[in-house]
């Protein structure tokens, strides 16, 4: 096969489609050469299963928190056949409506299946074909990472991908990990019955949030029943009986912990090994990643890569925007379109949601700028009370002066929705000033930032 594309992308999920759909639309012709699913990682082992299932933990354990309410109402032990099915019918139907249609929609879109792997800078074997094109473009994403526990081949350990696809819930689980998908993970799986331990290595959850938006999660989790153990280092694992067990050294001292699943969530790695990168000359960094400059080119001319296997943010629209910069270089060399994530929001998937978008105010002081920043308890919110008195947190950072907004991060009930105008404010230069003189729909969460802002500007006023 020569000749016949202007562009061959290895990969087809949410990055992969969007620089297809945007190269397509300037009138290339594209071939995105798929292992797999239609899709990728985020419809059908990610975003879509996992978000499912954490929506309708949220609706079981919403029928016990109605309780002191007077809503008595009972939540008997879900049925796991139906809730199973329902979210394979989510991952089919997005599949099939987002992407195949997509497909037949668009004659410039083809998909080869097989295996991808570079055989040099211009040619890509796939099965027994050999494709040749002048520019390619790499979305293969990014898979659970694996941690080299000695005795972990033992057990039949699970990952965010496997622990989505069981057939139920099991009586209890220990996760590795206190990152995103831990959390997610761990909360869910609690409010459907499980009995949840978290084991994270470092001394606190998620370190790309401020601990004062952490600990009031951590506090809710712990309400909630699961339990946190931080500073363990994992020794090894083994079987014992119907359980997995992990020892583990915490504060200087030996531990077991036994449960009936153990699940890795230790990150992200790149699916960038087995598609014959040396030979291509696209070079790797420590971790994996493709390494990649602000346009997306990688280390060989003619080879662009995007989305989760070139590294963090690691989240499904930031790789979108990223294909989509990659392809707009790719017709138009002259074009030289950037990306930076300053302005990326991204959001944990929890109850309350956890949302963050700029820098932080240790990050606004290493870049020489003064800050005021504003930690304001969602108790000030009347929505939150409205809601049955929501736990959470807002914390703005804005310069000192001028009052621009250069970051926010957010602990409140629909705060993946709120972080938008967050998003805007700060991408657009807005200040605390603008945001206080903004009328918001009251009662509201979102009102929380006004209230937020208005305090910031209090604060500047009195220092």
């Amino acid at each position: 096969m020569t000749g016949s594309y202007d562009v061959v992308i290895l990969g087809s999920g949410t990055t992969a489609f969007a620089a297809a759909k945007t190269i397509a639309a300037s009138g290339g012709r594209v071939l995105m050469v798929e292992q797999s699913h239609l899709g990728g990682t985020c419809v059908n082992w990610g975003c879509v299963p996992s978000k499912t299932l954490i929506h309708q933990a949220e609706v079981y354990f919403a029928a016990r928190r109605g309780e002191a309410f007077g809503l008595n109402l009972a939540a008997a032990f879900p049925n796991c056949g139906l809730l199973m099915a329902e979210k394979r019918k989510a991952v089919e139907t997005v599949r099939r409506e987002h992407y195949q249609k997509e497909l037949e929609a668009n004659d410039r879109i083809d998909v080869l299946r097989g295996h991808g792997q570079f055989l040099s800078p211009q040619e890509l074997q796939v099965g027994a074909e050999v494709v040749r094109c002048e520019r390619f473009l790499i979305a293969t994403g990014g898979i659970p990472r694996v941690a080299r526990i000695p005795g972990l081949t033992d057990v039949d350990y699970l990952t965010s991908y496997s622990a989505l696809h069981l057939a139920c819930f099991p009586k209890s689980m220990i996760i590795l990990g206190g990152g995103v998908i831990a959390l997610e993970m761990g909360q869910m799986f609690r409010r459907f019955g499980t009995a949840v331990t978290i084991l994270e290595r470092g001394e606190r959850l998620l370190k790309e949030f401020d601990p004062r938006l952490t600990q009031v999660f951590q506090e809710i989790l712990e309400e909630e029943g699961v339990v946190l153990r931080f500073g363990v280092e994992t020794r090894r694992i083994y079987r014992e009986g119907e359980e997995s067990c992990l020892v583990a050294e915490v504060a200087g001292e030996e531990q077991i912990f036994r449960a009936e699943r153990l699940m890795l969530a230790v990150g992200t790695a790149p699916a960038s090994v087995g598609i014959g990168l040396e030979l291509a000359g696209v070079q790797v960094n420590e971790g994996g990643f493709i390494i990649t400059d602000e346009e997306m080119r990688t280390t060989s001319p003619g080879i662009w890569a995007a989305g989760d296997v070139t590294g963090p943010p690691l989240i499904a629209p930031a790789g979108a925007r990223e294909a989509e910069v990659a392809a707009q270089n790719m017709l138009n060399p002259e074009a030289h379109r950037r990306i930076t994530h300053r302005h990326t929001p991204m959001a944990v998937f929890v109850d309350p949601e956890l949302a963050t978008v700029g820098i932080s105010p240790e990050e606004a002081r290493e870049e020489g700028r003064e800050v005021v920043e504003t930690c304001f308890d969602l108790d000030l919110v009347a929505k939150a009370h409205v809601m049955g008195g929501r736990r959470g947190r807002m914390l703005l950072v804005a310069e000192r002066g001028s009052g621009r907004l250069l970051g926010v991060q957010l602990l409140a009930p629909r705060a993946a929705d709120i972080i938008h105008e967050a998003t805007l404010a700060v991408r657009f230069g807005l200040t605390v000033f603008d945001l206080a003189e903004t009328i918001h729909v009251y009662p509201s969460i979102s009102d929380g930032l006004r209230l937020a802002a208005l305090e910031n500007i209090r604060q500047q006023a009195l220092a």
